[in-house]
């Protein structure tokens, strides 16, 4: 493990999570990101459909679930910017992407736990950008396997 924490919640932390705007922002958890104020200010979620539980799949199936995510979202009501989430590192492939602007963030966990993703990036109104696990965090399973 890595010090202080659980390797997955350590490579969540470090990613880079952009939305495609010109320019393009990019979000790092636990920043504020004050020019997401001027275009979103009531904040919004950065969900990806991709790698479910953090398993790699193949391109079409990451493909095809990202599809299934924007037509979950426009059946909902709400409208999305394209994303991508970032590996500094490179060990971890690119991953599609949305930003949902003003998506509550309990619509945003239902939304993650129904395409099974581990957590999503939230801003409120003061843009700082939260990562917030669907269940227990690996650090908190960690602690009760150690």
């Amino acid at each position: 493990m890595t010090p202080g924490g659980h390797p997955l919640d350590a490579a969540y932390r470090a990613a880079h999570y952009r939305i495609e705007t010109a320019p393009p922002l990019i979000l790092r958890i636990g920043q504020a990101h004050p020019a997401l104020a001027a275009r979103f200010p009531h904040g919004g979620v950065f969900l990806t459909a991709c790698n479910p539980r953090s398993r790699r799949l193949r391109p079409a199936a990451n493909a095809r679930r990202m599809r299934a995510l924007c037509r979950a979202v426009e059946r909902a009501g709400h409208t999305w910017l394209p994303g991508r989430g970032l590996d500094p590192h490179g060990s971890w492939p690119d991953e599609p992407s949305l930003w949902i602007p003003g998506l509550p963030l309990e619509s945003g966990l239902r939304l993650a736990r129904r395409f099974d993703q581990n957590a999503l990036v939230w801003c409120g109104p003061d843009t700082v950008a939260r990562l917030v696990w669907t269940g227990p965090s690996p650090t908190a399973q960690a602690r009760h396997i150690c």
